[in-house]
């Protein structure tokens, strides 16, 4: 209802898991915030599973764009993201600008986070023309992170673009 309020076209989100209660909370402390690569596994295979069957590729045609948070990479040496997706054939064209001094996003209240500028950029702009993008993240908490992607998107010319996330 907030995004539809100043004039966003809606982004189809699907998520596998709430995020919001402990269990979900210790596991991204432990994976995203303390770098315990390891325990992609935990939700690797299920959520490319998820993936697979919601966007079937004989009936779809869709490229995957996990969002790429390069700035973060460097200070935790993996991506998050593309660890939850390893075996999935994903796009590397979204990627976020290199602002080193840039607040998390996790360090940000709601309304701070609904302020956040553009952050990222395409790497391939003509690729996007024409394509289905299925987005992926792996958390869902205002939505701006996958609105900013989405807005990127379509105006590079993309036809459609939706998220999946782990956790909402």
């Amino acid at each position: 209802m907030r995004w539809r309020k100043i004039g966003k076209p809606l982004l189809d989100n699907q998520a596998l898991y709430c995020y919001h209660n402990e269990a979900m909370r210790d596991y991204f402390e432990q994976y995203k915030f303390a770098g315990d690569y390891y325990l992609r596994k935990v939700f690797q295979a299920e959520f490319q599973q998820f993936i697979r069957q919601k966007y079937p590729q004989r009936k779809w045609k869709y490229c995957i764009i996990p969002v790429d948070r390069q700035t973060m990479v460097s200070e935790r040496r993996f991506n998050q993201v593309k660890g939850l997706t390893a075996k999935l054939k994903t796009e590397e064209w979204l990627v976020m600008s290199d602002d080193r001094h840039r607040v998390k996003q996790s360090h940000k209240n709601r309304a701070e986070r609904m302020q956040t500028q553009q952050p990222f950029i395409l790497k391939s702009p003509a690729k996007v023309k024409n394509q289905f993008v299925v987005l992926i993240d792996d958390i869902y908490t205002t939505g701006r992170t996958l609105y900013h992607a989405q807005d990127l998107l379509l105006k590079a010319g993309a036809t459609e673009v939706r998220s999946v996330t782990l956790a909402r």
